[in-house]
């Protein structure tokens, strides 16, 4: 065999190591997006305790700034 024919048929061969590689990335990127539901679930709680304890007008001054932040984190 040459090492054309070698190097060809190796080309061809399924590469079990994109494959593990391609699940092990869609995994991580489920739980980024996991984690960043998490957050805003936890987020929305913080703006309605604030909500019930400061009152409605300073809570809307709070979550302006919070947005504000969020934002900036978000970027």
């Amino acid at each position: 065999m040459s090492h054309h024919n070698a190097s060809l048929t190796f080309s061809h061969a399924p590469n079990k190591h994109n494959a593990a590689l391609s699940e092990k990335s869609l995994h991580e990127i489920q739980m980024q997006l996991m984690n960043k539901q998490e957050l805003r679930l936890r987020y929305i709680q913080l703006m309605n305790d604030a909500q019930k304890i400061l009152g409605r007008d300073e809570a809307i001054d709070l979550i302006k700034e919070s947005e504000v932040i969020w934002e900036k984190l978000s970027t």
